[in-house]
């Protein structure tokens, strides 16, 4: 809460204490001693803004104490993003080959368990053609690949013979270029 509302809250509170203690003027002389002080009854809701106004000084002076912060139930929770340089971030050139061959990749596996388990699975699929398990080193990945072709049109003939026959195991297969 910031100074200028409990400065207002602070007045308001005041104001009503000074305005429940004031007295009518039949009320003046009733007073059985001269100079006797006049109590009054608080209400419930001068009562009420009391205390908040006890809990707001409260809390700034455990503000003060721990240096200006505080900590509300309310807040969100929020989780730490941690950022990377990007001056540090590294692309690899593409580096096409002057005369490539043409492959279909049926995946890129960070670990080795799966990239093994997709090439032997192609390797009993796809008997008569090669297979290719390629670790590349700048991003940690195994690439499976199957096949070796000249043209484009030819790598292309069999992905698309791939996803007629397996459309459930290689949704995501593509051509792909290697040396030759």
């Amino acid at each position: 809460m910031s100074k200028v509302t409990a400065l207002v809250l602070a007045f308001a509170l005041a104001l009503i204490v000074v305005l429940e203690a004031c007295v009518s003027s039949e009320e003046a002389g009733t007073g059985s001693r001269a100079g006797a002080p006049v109590t009054t009854q608080i209400s419930p809701d001068s009562a009420r803004m009391l205390a908040r106004l006890d809990s707001l000084n409260r809390a700034d002076s455990l503000r003060v104490r721990r240096g200006g912060f505080t900590s509300r139930q309310d807040t969100v929770v929020a989780s730490i993003v941690r950022r990377t340089k990007t001056s540090s971030l590294k692309i690899k050139p593409i580096e096409r080959p002057a005369n490539p061959a043409y492959t279909v990749q049926i995946g890129a596996f960070a670990r080795t368990k799966y990239a093994l388990q997709a090439q032997r699975l192609a390797k009993e699929r796809f008997a008569d053609l090669p297979i290719f398990n390629y670790y590349e080193p700048f991003d940690r990945l195994y690439r499976v690949r199957v096949g070796k072709f000249d043209t484009r049109a030819q790598a292309d003939s069999l992905r698309k013979a791939m996803l007629g026959q397996f459309p459930q195991d290689y949704p995501d297969c593509w051509i792909n270029y290697i040396a030759k």
